[in-house]
């Protein structure tokens, strides 16, 4: 698992809204401000849009902002909206088959997935635990 240049730029524009709460903020700014490329910029907008955590409004004065409280996104929102969900290693990945020792008939049978999983699991419940207004 790595945090990905493009999910440290949605933190950072994130952020940036989180800062302008309740503002509409154009792309071109936000991209300035945070030292984003632009065209990263839309298309990370364009993802946090879809995971309903900005919103797009149009028109001359139209920009970004967000769409629900500050207090209510966490980091691992934005993490699930830009690369999907966290996975330390393949055999966790819901609904895969690529651990050849750990069946679903036979779960507990790999002690490396067993562990696996408890690490993972406490990695997102820290991103859950990590809202944006701490950063705020």
């Amino acid at each position: 698992m790595r945090i990905t240049q493009e999910i440290d730029y949605a933190f950072r524009i994130v952020g940036h809204l989180a800062v302008h709460e309740g503002e509409v903020i154009g792309a071109p700014l936000i991209a300035e401000r945070e030292k984003i490329p632009e065209r990263f910029t839309l298309r990370i907008l364009r993802k946090l849009n879809l995971a309903g955590i900005t919103e797009a409004k149009r028109g001359a004065y139209g920009g970004y902002r967000l769409k629900k409280p500050k207090e209510d996104i966490n980091l691992y929102d934005i993490i699930l909206a830009v690369d999907g969900p966290i996975y330390i290693n393949r055999c966790l990945a819901d609904g895969e088959e690529f651990c050849s020792k750990n069946k679903r008939d036979e779960l507990g049978h790999c002690k490396f997935h067993c562990k696996l999983a408890e690490i993972q699991f406490r990695i997102i419940k820290m991103f859950r635990d990590s809202t944006i207004d701490e950063f705020v």
